[in-house]
């Protein structure tokens, strides 16, 4: 289970270090696009068609690693006051209602990513098609089920979260 645990969360990570690498461009490309338009009075041209991309992979290429580590909210008033077998079920209840959740999810980011490839939009700047980046997007949130499905295993067994430090 550790060594499963251990390739997944290396995947996800990986995916979610993408994410915070364009999140940094887009900092960036942020600052650049302020200097230079109080230096020249222009923006740069196609930095916002670029940074809209960028949000949508920041966004989803998060999710994995967050399933994978639990770091989503949670309430816990009940499981305070109630036994640690009902605690155990409302946890798996919880896991299993977050992967359905995330299922959704995934198939409508899916549905999504097909309207916007068979109607070929494109940025309005640059004219850079749009759906190669919500497929990828789709992808990340489909990583999400199999990432969940390890989490709901894990709460049905009794493992907690593990503590990443790698």
């Amino acid at each position: 289970m550790k060594k499963l645990e251990r390739t997944f969360m290396l995947m996800s990570r990986a995916a979610a270090t993408l994410g915070v690498l364009f999140l940094l461009l887009v900092a960036a490309m942020s600052v650049a696009d302020i200097v230079i338009r109080e230096i020249t009075g222009r923006p740069i041209r196609g930095a916002h068609d670029l940074a809209s991309l960028l949000t949508i992979i920041i966004i989803a290429s998060s999710f994995p690693a967050g399933l994978l580590e639990r770091r989503q909210i949670k309430v816990t008033v009940l499981g305070s006051f109630l036994p640690e077998s009902i605690n155990r079920a409302m946890e798996v209840l919880g896991a299993v209602l977050t992967g359905a959740m995330f299922l959704f999810i995934a198939y409508f980011v899916t549905l999504h990513a097909m309207r916007v490839s068979d109607s070929h939009q494109a940025t309005m700047v640059l004219n850079m098609p749009i759906g190669p980046w919500w497929w990828i997007a789709s992808i990340c949130f489909w990583a999400c089920i199999p990432a969940q499905l390890f989490v709901i295993i894990a709460e049905i067994l009794g493992h907690p979260a593990s503590q990443h430090q790698d």
